[in-house]
């Protein structure tokens, strides 16, 4: 009994001395066997005497047997600002928390002393980087914590050496200030396995910018990491400047490191609210549709404000549909026009609407993939009245030109309109087509209506045309008559050739103006028949009023011939009429060839008649009873071949069979004689 006693009167002794020896204005509570010391200066009134604290804290570890017993050590809420000399001292620490502090730089070749430290703590300070190294040779660390401070580096090789820090489980740096991220943690979780993961946490850093200086580039076939990597609430905008930045680029690379397959995987939490839900993060969203128990898109959110809650909370990047991961590209986007790349439907789209365009632009923002095609939208712009070629038209799949001023479409555009799958030219000025325009094959889908369409003649063939695309024209009820009047408001599609090419009231005035034509060419037809006829039996009456004859001209000119008339009678009328004829004619210049006076003596009387008449020019024969009786019989059949003849009937009177004869006569030489009387 007086033993125990004894013994714990040497304990208490033993307590009070270490408390006299604590630090001035701390707590210090020391362990059994002087393993343990934690020192609390949470009541210290002044940070001003920090050199004199380091200095007591010095005495206070290297006496009382602490740098050979003490495994444990804990000193917090000091003004220390860097670690005490003293600690670097206590080879046999295990654990060391250095917490609440002011620390703002780590000493070298101090941790690195520390070989069996297992759990070293160094959080709430203002620790502003971490050297290169810094905790080299720390075999048996297990657990590292080194957030809530203000660290803005981390030397490329405190992490990286894969043959240092080989037991470290669990690496924290949260609440730091740190910007960018080397790939250090593959080389401190292939010391994981499936039963003990490496957990390193970044959370609440300002890392945007992930950097490859290590020149990582994992591939299948390398050594499997096993941990869990969180970098929430950091300032990454997109997951592809991680998956670049670390090249990790390739589906098959990425799943091999996660071991996705095996369910033992590699894990990453990048939740936040500060992606920008864009355009370049599409495809892994969309790949990650096919994973839909994946956990990495965990809290990540969109800072966009138009992917806001009902409760103005940013929205989950997996609530939102694919289609409006967008991008707005400015790179030689036209002025006042958005360009925006929508890989959702393969698109880029170029908003142009109602910016008072004159003329199509020049260039567009090149196009992401080769797959991609422009989305054109120049609706409403009245200035535009010519749809020029441009030659981004043979990778766009859909044009907007609607409401606008249009006036044609020449063929060099058409046939590139043709290939679009949309092409709208709705609401504009044009009234007809290129009549080639027949002849171009067309896939795309049309909107034509709301056009001031010229529905004349020449037009027609547009009906059949129109008809013949009826299955890709969108809007047919609104494809409208403009002009002619008669035509207005007709649909085009609905009408015929003839509704385009016959106006009923011309056409109803044109039968009017043809029968009105008809009548007076009738009328006018037989108004000349029946002067004819007047003429015809007046004729004789008309020659000796105008003293006028259709013979009265010479039609045998240039004919080499002895006379103009050939005067060919009877002899018994030569003193009667024959003579005053013969004189008659020679009184007016006529050379005449008369018998008495000029056949050839001794040659054959019909002889001699025969010559005259194919001598002379015309023929006359003053037919009296004398002369038929005698003449008729043969000489007229050659006079027929004269170019004309006159008949004189004598005034004398004639038989019957005589008058008959001459009827007769008459029906014979029709068209080669003219028949006079006496008194003419």
């Amino acid at each position: 009994m007086l033993a125990l006693i004894l013994l714990t009167l040497v304990a208490i002794m033993d307590a009070m001395d270490n408390t006299t020896q604590c630090l001035k204005g701390c707590n210090c509570k020391i362990a059994s066997h002087d393993t343990g010391l934690t020192v609390d200066c949470r009541q210290r009134l002044s940070d001003n005497d920090e050199e004199q604290l380091s200095h007591q804290l010095d005495l206070l570890l290297l006496g009382n047997h602490f740098p050979e017993r003490l495994t444990s050590l804990s000193v917090s809420n000091t003004p220390l600002t860097r670690v005490p000399a003293s600690i670097c001292q206590l080879l046999n620490l295990t654990t060391l928390h250095l917490d609440n502090n002011k620390l703002t730089h780590l000493p070298d070749n101090c941790f690195t002393e520390l070989t069996k430290l297992v759990t070293l703590s160094l959080t709430w300070n203002s620790i502003v980087g971490l050297q290169d190294g810094l905790f080299d040779g720390l075999q048996s660390l297990v657990s590292l914590d080194i957030s809530h401070n203000r660290i803005t580096f981390i030397g490329l090789r405190v992490f990286s050496n894969a043959s240092d820090l080989i037991r470290l489980r669990y690496l924290n740096l949260s609440f730091n200030k740190l910007t960018s991220l080397e790939p250090w943690w593959y080389y401190r979780c292939i010391h994981g396995s499936k039963t003990s993961a490496v957990r390193i946490y970044l959370r609440f850093n300002l890392i945007s910018n992930f950097t490859n200086k290590l020149h990582f580039d994992f591939h299948c076939g390398m050594k499997q990491p096993y941990g869990y990597l969180d970098l929430r609430s950091n300032r990454i905008t997109h997951i592809t400047d991680i998956l670049v930045g670390w090249n990790l680029t390739k589906f098959g690379n990425i799943i091999c490191l996660t071991n996705r397959w095996s369910h033992t995987s590699m894990k990453f939490h990048i939740g936040g609210s500060s992606y920008v839900c864009d355009c370049v993060d599409y495809w892994f969203y969309a790949l990650v549709k096919f994973f839909p128990h994946a956990s990495i898109l965990d809290s990540v959110r969109c800072s966009d404000p138009k992917f806001l809650s009902l409760t103005g909370q940013p929205m989950d990047a997996r609530s939102i549909p694919l289609n409006e991961f967008v991008c707005e590209l400015t790179d030689r986007c036209p002025p006042r026009c958005r360009c925006v790349y929508r890989p959702g439907n393969a698109t880029l789209h170029v908003y142009c609407s109602s910016t008072n365009l004159s003329s199509l632009p020049l260039n567009l923002p090149p196009l992401p993939k080769s797959y991609v095609k422009y989305k054109l939208d120049f609706f409403n712009n009245k200035l535009l009245r010519h749809l020029e070629h441009r030659p981004y038209f043979v990778n766009t799949s859909i044009l907007d030109v609607s409401n606008c001023s249009l006036t044609e479409i020449t063929m060099a555009v058409w046939k590139y309109l043709s290939r679009f799958r949309v092409a709208s030219i709705r609401g504009n000025e044009l009234q007809s087509f290129p009549r080639q325009a027949s002849t171009v094959n067309i896939s795309a889908s049309l909107l034509l209506g709301r056009n001031p369409w010229m529905c004349s003649c020449d037009n027609s063939w547009m009906i059949k045309w129109l008809r013949s695309l009826s299955y890709q024209i969108s809007d047919p009820g609104d494809i409208i008559c403009s002009s002619p009047a008669r035509m207005y408001g007709r649909n085009v599609l609905k009408s015929t050739v003839n509704d385009f090419c016959v106006d009923p009231v011309q056409r109803v005035q044109h039968s009017l103006t043809v029968a009105v034509s008809t009548a007076s060419a009738i009328a006018a037809t037989l108004i000349l028949v029946i002067i004819g006829l007047v003429i015809y039996k007046l004729r004789v009456k008309f020659y000796r009023r105008w003293k006028f004859h259709p013979f009265d001209r010479d039609e045998c000119v240039g004919e080499d011939m002895d006379y103009d008339v050939f005067l060919c009678c009877s002899s018994e009328d030569h003193n009667s009429d024959g003579l005053r004829i013969l004189e008659l004619l020679e009184s007016n210049g006529y050379r005449v060839c008369y018998h008495l006076r000029d056949f050839l003596a001794g040659a054959p009387i019909t002889d001699n008649m025969i010559q005259s008449i194919k001598r002379s020019k015309r023929t006359v024969c003053l037919l009296s009873t004398n002369f038929l009786q005698r003449c008729v019989s043969f000489p007229f059949s050659y006079s027929l071949h004269a170019c004309l003849m006159y008949l004189i009937l004598s005034r004398s009177a004639m038989p019957e069979h005589v008058l008959a004869t001459i009827s007769n006569l008459q029906n014979g030489i029709r068209q080669s004689y003219s028949l006079l009387t006496m008194a003419d």
